[in-house]
């Protein structure tokens, strides 16, 4: 009969193997959401701030140097989720004016 402790640890195990791949699947479809901005972001009337968002949040992604270690990607997803919102919502508003002007 086998050890009860190693059937626990081998769901821990399962269980974490389980996380790990979901976050990093999160990670790399919010860098494929920062990604597809590419061109948006490089327009001229596109504020500094959000160009800055935009490249740190997916260098911080691919930085071997995180505050969390690399299996746990909790601030990858953090940062990679608020750049999204922050520059959807620049560009958004860039295009609100481009559009208010072009009237």
């Amino acid at each position: 009969m086998p050890d009860a402790g190693w059937d626990v640890l081998s769901a821990l195990g399962v269980v974490a193997l389980v996380v790990v791949i979901v976050s990093a699947l999160v990670v790399l479809g919010l860098a494929i959401a920062m990604i597809r901005r590419h061109r948006k972001v490089h327009q001229p009337d596109v504020p500094v701030s959000a160009k800055i968002s935009y490249y740190g949040s997916i260098i911080y992604a691919l930085s071997p140097i995180d505050a969390l270690p690399d299996p746990v990607l909790i601030d990858d997803i953090g940062v990679l989720a608020a750049a999204v919102l922050y520059v959807g919502r620049v560009l958004k508003k860039v295009t609100r004016k481009r559009d208010q002007i072009s009237r």
